[in-house]
């Protein structure tokens, strides 16, 4: 089952009266190493990794032609005024576990690429690969997109854990059971076992993520819930968050652009920063910001802005696979050598984060991929880890 679409930019409506949510103990973790410009890409051990010379064949400019959207200048951030530090500054990527090793032909890309090391979303090694190399370009963890208890992405995310034992790396899942196409149908009620199978199952896990103390789950198409009687959307995340974590000691962080379900959540974050008719959707993310900054004083309770990198978007391509999301117009925006990736980063850091988040680590269907491939090497890798060390 592959993601391959995304709802039409929701329009920007304006936020009612906030309810408060629950207190945060702040907390700072600072980099490591800072490195502004590394120019070269650590190597994590017995797992082989690309280097900034890979040894695959690369061909610098994509091979299908398109006339690029402009990107408005991006001026290099000049400082600003040091945002609330509500929690660790992390940075997360985007992540599908559910490739068949054997579609790198066919059904598994976007604009004919593919990884350096072709692999099998099953294979225990493949993901922990994945979790060295992310490591290595200080990305903190992976978002992994989650259906339902017991399926396929559950199983790898149980695998995911797993392979990060002993190493800082901390994950989540994008939660997905509320617009899930599998059987049984979803409901309110198997919407809220489904979150808390994974609160009871996962959160304690040490390498499950938590801010601040608080386990973290993203959620996307939040104003697809079921409902039922004259419920809102966001009534009926109430209701199923009242079962659920009552006291808000989970971080809910909800997808869009439609501030008012911070009513019942604790942050935002934006999917898609590009679209057909929107192709510079990303310089809005300061606006973006500012709801949610608004929403939190309003109401004196923590509110997360999650900021979103994207190397680029091309699903022109898409559709071998069943698709769960709204379908928008198909569209692509091109790479650009790396300079759209750096201009989305620059609204990001505008925008005063306090998580980032990268589309993707590997969305081969949409074409948001940053991890190393044949046509482009790793210049998106090594773009990483400048990124993650300015950031931090």
């Amino acid at each position: 089952m592959q993601s391959s679409g995304e709802a039409a930019a929701q329009p920007e409506p304006p936020s009612p009266t906030p309810s408060p949510t629950a207190t945060l103990r702040p907390t700072f973790t600072p980099l490591p190493t800072e490195t502004p410009t590394p120019t070269a890409t650590a190597t994590p051990t017995n797992t082989p990794t690309p280097s900034p010379t890979p040894t695959a064949t690369i061909t610098p400019t994509p091979t299908q032609t398109a006339t690029p959207t402009p990107v408005p200048p991006t001026p290099t951030p000049q400082p600003t005024p040091t945002p609330v530090q509500r929690v660790e500054r992390v940075v997360l990527a985007n992540y599908f576990a559910w490739y068949d090793g054997d579609k790198w032909d066919a059904c598994n890309i976007s604009a004919g690429d593919r990884p350096l090391e072709p692999y099998h979303s099953d294979d225990a090694g493949a993901i922990r690969r994945h979790i060295e190399q992310a490591l290595a370009v200080g990305i903190d963890g992976f978002t992994l997109n989650w259906f339902a208890p017991g399926e396929r992405t559950d199983r790898n995310f149980q695998t995911l854990l797993a392979q990060s034992a002993g190493t800082p790396f901390r994950s989540t899942v994008v939660f997905h059971r509320h617009i899930w196409h599998g059987s049984p149908a979803p409901n309110q009620q198997n919407v809220a076992e489904a979150i808390a199978y994974i609160l009871n199952t996962y959160a304690g896990h040490p390498n499950f993520l938590r801010l601040a103390g608080r386990p973290v789950i993203f959620f996307t198409d939040v104003y697809r819930v079921p409902i039922t009687g004259g419920q809102t959307p966001q009534e009926a995340w109430a209701a199923i968050r009242a079962q659920v974590d009552p006291n808000h000691s989970a971080w809910w962080i909800a997808e869009g652009l439609d501030p008012s379900f911070l009513s019942v959540f604790d942050g935002l974050y934006v999917h898609k920063i590009t679209h057909a008719k929107w192709p510079n959707d990303y310089v809005k993310m300061p606006r973006w910001a500012g709801w949610v900054r608004s929403w939190e004083q309003q109401t004196g309770q923590p509110k997360l802005w999650v900021a979103t990198l994207m190397p680029g978007w091309d699903d022109t391509r898409a559709g071998c696979k069943p698709d769960i999301r709204v379908p928008s117009e198909p569209h692509r925006r091109d790479r650009e050598n790396g300079a759209f990736y750096r201009a989305t980063f620059n609204a990001a850091m505008q925008s005063l984060p306090d998580v980032l988040w990268i589309n993707s680590w590997n969305e081969w269907v949409e074409g948001t991929y940053i991890e190393p491939s044949v046509q482009y090497g790793d210049l998106y890798y090594r773009m990483t880890a400048e990124f993650t060390a300015q950031f931090k």
